[in-house]
């Protein structure tokens, strides 16, 4: 089948693609692996254009490789510019890209994700009545409630936060929701925000984070986090700041039997490690918790088999896919602030982001059964992104009437 039969000839905007070429931490592999599924499918043709946030194939001077036998192509664009975000770097050159796809490569989809293409939905927003192609926007967050969320909590933003990055993130969530044909928020949160506070009038569908099921399974390598053989693993990997409740699990810690250990893994928010290291330090909890660093997405799931609860207490999520990739890896989980649309055995949801009720969460679901069969089934059949290429698919052929 040519290129230009294809039936989905979709554009990708993305802040960073993050497949095994570049990504080291923290990214979400999301977009990646929703790409590789949809990817698997011959009636496509995806064009990835992507900021490249670690800089490692622009650096390579890689600006454009292919995967899936050449069903998607991938466009790396120089990384953002720090404290600035791509709004005034990357995103500049979504636009001139933008009419290069649309005119050679004849897209027939433009699918965005969260503020990477902030300037083509201004360009949308003014040139829509004579530029009908058209536009899905999954947001993956709604800035506006983390912010409601960080200044109850009595948190200071930043001066660059404060008034250039997050009133940029909320400009493009307007207009996300006044041009795109389609809406996708990724949880049942990010949908009721999206609702009130910009009122949006065309379909919003909630497709949630999922995991790659052929990677975050129970079978598999596995790591040595040097604790005794009776310990109870808890983990967190991601980003470590006061949001994600680190401080809170820290002090529950204290109160856990002796034999419940923690492992931190990811990148620590500016100035808080050395927090966490002193209230470590006070708790005289030295040795009963480790930070490993960094880890790739794509070395995870065995630091995940290696656990036991995957402990995420939150004060604003969308869906995180690092829960969903713990219990797929055979993790029971606790968090707070996030819920998935489906009943899954081996999660706990906290009522409050709280030591007191975080520590009974973990005590209660440490004596539950671990049902990870069960959980499997719901992750694989509801969860995995082959299973949401399809549910996009549907979205598509809608569009393309």
């Amino acid at each position: 089948m040519s290129i230009s039969k294809k039936k989905f000839r979709v554009l990708r905007i993305i802040y960073d693609f993050a497949d095994e070429n570049v990504q080291t931490e923290g990214l979400s592999p999301g977009p990646y692996e929703l790409t590789v599924s949809q990817g698997k499918n011959p009636n496509y043709k995806i064009y990835v254009l992507t900021g490249n946030l670690n800089g490692k194939n622009v650096k390579a001077k890689k600006f454009k490789y292919s995967l899936c036998e050449g069903r998607v192509e991938v466009y790396n664009l120089p990384r953002a510019i720090w404290k600035f975000g791509p709004f005034i770097s990357s995103s500049v050159f979504v636009l001139p890209y933008y009419f290069y796809f649309r005119l050679t490569k004849k897209i027939n989809i433009v699918h965005i994700h969260q503020q990477m293409g902030v300037w083509l939905l201004l360009y949308k927003y003014l040139f829509g009545w004579l530029d009908k192609i058209p536009f899905v926007h999954t947001n993956h967050a709604s800035i506006k409630g983390r912010e409601m969320v960080a200044l109850s909590k009595g948190e200071k933003l930043g001066f660059m936060t404060k008034y250039f990055e997050y009133p940029l993130h909320k400009f493009n969530d307007y207009l996300s929701t006044k041009v795109a044909n389609v809406l996708i928020a990724v949880s049942d949160d990010t949908l009721k925000e999206l609702k009130d506070f910009y009122n949006p009038k065309q379909p919003i569908y909630v497709i949630e984070n999922s995991v790659s099921i052929d990677r975050f399974k129970k079978e598999g390598e596995t790591i040595d986090y040097g604790f005794e053989k009776d310990s109870k693993i808890l983990f967190n990997l991601g980003r470590l700041s006061k949001r994600k409740g680190i401080g809170v699990l820290v002090e529950s810690l204290a109160i856990l039997p002796k034999n419940f250990k923690l492992v931190l893994a990811g990148i620590w928010e500016n100035g808080y490690e050395e927090h966490i290291n002193k209230l470590i330090s006070r708790l005289k909890l030295t040795d009963r918790v480790k930070y490993i660093g960094k880890v790739s997405n794509f070395k995870a799931p065995a630091y995940f088999r290696s656990a036991d609860i995957f402990v995420l207490a939150s004060d604003h999520e969308g869906l995180p896919k690092v829960a969903i990739e713990a219990l797929a890896s055979g993790n029971k989980v606790v968090g707070s602030h996030f819920k998935l649309s489906h009943a899954v055995p081996n999660i706990f949801y906290l009522k409050e982001k709280s030591v007191k009720d975080l520590t009974a969460g973990i005590l209660k679901i440490d004596k539950q059964e671990n049902r990870y069969q069960d959980t499997r089934k719901v992750i694989e059949e509801f969860y995995s992104w082959d299973a949401k290429a399809k549910d996009i698919e549907v979205i598509y052929k809608s569009l393309l009437k």
